[in-house]
Order: C-alpha cells, then sequence, then structure tokens
C-alpha cells in the first residue's frame, strides 16, 4: 500500500519558516548573550584578581623599600620612631601579602611570604640592638625585591593572556553572533522567495486555468498538487469545471422558451433516483387541446401559453416544500416532475388547480363564455375543442420496480393515454398497479 505524500498546509508552512528563522536569531542572540557574559566573567576576574594583584605589587615593592630606609636610617641615627614607622609598615606588608595570596596565589607568592619572615627576624634583632646582620639583611631585601619582580613579571603575562583571550573570544562572539543574525535573514528571505514563488506559481496556473474554463475549457486541469489551501483550491476549480460542464450540456438540453431543464437532465434526474434506489413518483403531464388553440390563436400566444404553464408548474411544485423536485420540459406541451411519493397527489392537484385558473385568460371573452372553440381535427373533421386542460400521469416507482428511465417513460405514456380520456383535467397515480383518478 503506497503511502500518502504528507504536505504542509499554507499555515504550516508560513508558522515553521518563521519558527526556522526565528529559531536562527534566538540563537545569535542566546550565543551573543552567553559570549558577552563569558567576557563579563573574565573581565571580573581580572578587575578582581589580576588589576588587583597588580596594584598589591607595587605597593608591596613600596613598603619594602620604606622598611629599607627606615632600618637603614634605624642603624645610623637609632632614632625609636623608625622602629615605630617599620613596624606599622610590616603590618601593611603582611597585610596585603595575606590579600596577595588570596588572588595570586603561587610559589612565588609562597617564597615572598618565606623570605620575608626571614627579613623580619633580621629586622627584630636590628632594632633590638643587634646590626651584626647588615649584608644579610640587605641580601635578604633584595631577594625580596626580587620576588616581588617575577610575582609582578607573573601577573603581567597573566593579564596579557587574559586580555589576548578575552579579544578572541569577543572576536567569536561577534562572528558567531553576526553570523547566526545573517543566516536567519537569509533564511527568511530564502523561505518568503520560495512562498512568494511556490504562491504566484499556483495562483498563476490556477488564474490560467479560470480563463480556460471561461472559455469553454471545462475538462482543464491546473495540475497543482494537493495538500495545502491552494492545492484544496485547485480540487475546488476542478469540482466547479465538472459542474459547469453539466450545467452547459443542461443549459444546451433546456427549453429555450420555458427554461426548464430537458431530455438529458430529465433521464439524468431518473437514473440517478433508480440508481439510488429511492422511492419517487415520476409525473408525465400533457396539455389536451392543445393543437386547436395553436390552430385558433397562432404559435406566439400558443408559446405564451406553454411558458405560462411551465412557469405555473415549477412554482407549484417548488411551492409544495420538496427541495429535491424537479421539473423539466420534454417538448411541445410535454413535461415532467419528479418528486417524493408522499408529495406525489398534493403536487397533482395543485397543478391541475394552478393550470385551469391560469388557462382562460388566454382565450377571448367569446370563448371563455362558449367553453370551446371551433376547430379542425388532425383528420380534417370539423369539431368543437373544450378549453385547454391538462391530464397527468403519476408512477410510483419504488426499489426494483424498474431499471432504466426509459421504462418508466413507456409506462407513463400508456397511463397518460389513459388519462386523456376524460374530459378536463384530470390526474392518475399508479401505485403498485392500482389506479385513483379524480
Amino acid at each position: 500500500m503506497a503511502m500518502r505524500s504528507f504536505r504542509l498546509t499554507l499555515v504550516q508552512k508560513m508558522v515553521l519558516s518563521f519558527a526556522l528563522s526565528g529559531l536562527c536569531l534566538l540563537t545569535a542572540l542566546s550565543y551573543a548573550i552567553s559570549g558577552l557574559g563569558a567576557m563579563h566573567k573574565m573581565e571580573q576576574e581580572i578587575a578582581d584578581k589580576d588589576l588587583r594583584a597588580a596594584t598589591i605589587t607595587i605597593r608591596l615593592r613600596e613598603l619594602m623599600v620604606a622598611q629599607e630606609r627606615l632600618s637603614g636610617r634605624f642603624r645610623i641615627l637609632k632614632h625609636p620612631e623608625y622602629k615605630s614607622l617599620h613596624d606599622q609598615n610590616d603590618q601593611d606588608f603582611r597585610r596585603e601579602l595575606k590579600i596577595l595570596k588570596a588572588v595570586h596565589d603561587s610559589t612565588a607568592v609562597t617564597e615572598l611570604e618565606k623570605g620575608y619572615e626571614s627579613y623580619s627576624l633580621l629586622a627584630k634583632r636590628l632594632f633590638g640592638g643587634d646590626p651584626s646582620g647588615s649584608a644579610k639583611m640587605k641580601k635578604n631585601i633584595d631577594a625580596v625585591l626580587d620576588t616581588i619582580n617575577i610575582i609582578s613579571e607573573d601577573q603581567r603575562k597573566d593579564l596579557s593572556d587574559k586580555l589576548a583571550l578575552s579579544d578572541i573570544q569577543e572576536e567569536h562572539t561577534v562572528a558567531w553572533s553576526l553570523g547566526l543574525a545573517f543566516a536567519g535573514v537569509v533564511f527568511s528571505f530564502l523561505i518568503a522567495g520560495w512562498m512568494v514563488y511556490s504562491f504566484a506559481s499556483s495562483i498563476g496556473k490556477l488564474q490560467h486555468a479560470t480563463h480556460l474554463i471561461a472559455s469553454g475549457d471545462f475538462d482543464h486541469d491546473p495540475r497543482i498538487e494537493s495538500g495545502d489551501e491552494i492545492g484544496a483550491l485547485s480540487q475546488d476549480f476542478r469540482s466547479m469545471a465538472i459542474r459547469l460542464k453539466e450545467l452547459e450540456q443542461l443549459s444546451l438540453d433546456a427549453s429555450p422558451l420555458t427554461r426548464l431543464p430537458g431530455n438529458i437532465a430529465i433521464e439524468r434526474v431518473i437514473n440517478r433516483h433508480l440508481r439510488d434506489k429511492i422511492t419517487f413518483t415520476m409525473c408525465y403531464l400533457d396539455l389536451d387541446n392543445f393543437k386547436s388553440y395553436n390552430d385558433r390563436y397562432g404559435y406566439i400566444k400558443a408559446s405564451e401559453v406553454l411558458k405560462e404553464v411551465g412557469k405555473v408548474i415549477y412554482d407549484t411544485v417548488k411551492g409544495l416544500g420538496n427541495q429535491d423536485a424537479f421539473v423539466g420540459h420534454i417538448g411541445g406541451d410535454d413535461f415532467v416532475v419528479v418528486i417524493s411519493a408522499e408529495k406525489a397527489e398534493a403536487a397533482c392537484r395543485a397543478i391541475i388547480a394552478s393550470v385551469d385558473a391560469l388557462v382562460p385568460s388566454y382565450y377571448s371573452e367569446e370563448d371563455q363564455r362558449a367553453g370551446a372553440i371551433e376547430g379542425v381535427d388532425r383528420y380534417g373533421v370539423a369539431r368543437r375543442f373544450p378549453l385547454i386542460s391538462i391530464s397527468i400521469a403519476a408512477l410510483v416507482c419504488k426499489p426494483g420496480d424498474y431499471d432504466t428511465a426509459a421504462e418508466i417513460a413507456s409506462a407513463a405514456a400508456f397511463v397518460k393515454d389513459r388519462v386523456k380520456e376524460s374530459v378536463g383535467s384530470n390526474y392518475v397515480i399508479v401505485r403498485e398497479g392500482r389506479a385513483c383518478e379524480a
């Protein structure tokens, strides 16, 4: 079993295209926000650690140099205030060193801490009155300053690496964000272009099909795949064309005088009822004494009578509320009504009443008073003809009673001949072989 191809509707196509485009733009935005967040985190780390560590190393160097000067002056002048200042600087140095260890913990900081402890021991001995370790103190001070320089150089290198990494991160963020945004825009334009082309192509085919259908080519197929609204519209066009073709055939078959459907339509309606196994009544209507009227008043007046009788029959049948009822004109003074079995007798009575009320107005006052006209029959014999009346032969057709419309027409013609034997308007309804005459 072949699988049915899946096609999206127009709304689904538009929603999907906008969703994909929006996804690209949201991805670009998310990537940009993520990149900016990473850059901000890196910059925050640089500000909180690297720049702070650099500031601390500068401060440590200044404090170490200050302590070197104070210890040197104390060695010469022996003033106690130099010791107080040295002790204050020592506290500041230790505090800054502790902060440095928190933001830049490395082996160099550990070495700095050890070197400074060695210097502190020598400084205590100096300020305690033992100046013998001057040379060693000088060596320790130089080692501490060298270590501070090493830490400062490491910090500069780390800061340079982080700034370079920040630049790379920034470039990647900008490049990917712009790339994704551009891809989203391009994708949107491509989808929009494809949809416009698809719509324009399909609408062009429908427009061409409309022109061809308008010119009478009802068999033209726009060849648009089904599955979306335009495909459904194409199918509607095909159905409309088929219906228009049927209507054209009915129009060509219709009576130019009464505009009622003709023999083709009558046969189609009866065959459809037979095919659908529907119980219905086929009424064969024939005007009596119409030829004598035509001979007396002429074909123009006779045509007016036929036109008005057709209109009266149609209006009377439709007025009974049977929407599926059908009225056709076989030709001449013969008509057909197809109606539900329940409405058949009411239709016959109403049609007779309407036709009998209509007919006298088409006679002269003299002929109306006489109730008949002088004329010659088909054999050339002079005689009096009553006013036009109508005879109706109605057959109730149940499933299985008849096989074709021709059988029904033949049976109705036979019954009609029986009805015409009576004078005036009459009807006979045949139900399973039983007749009911008014």
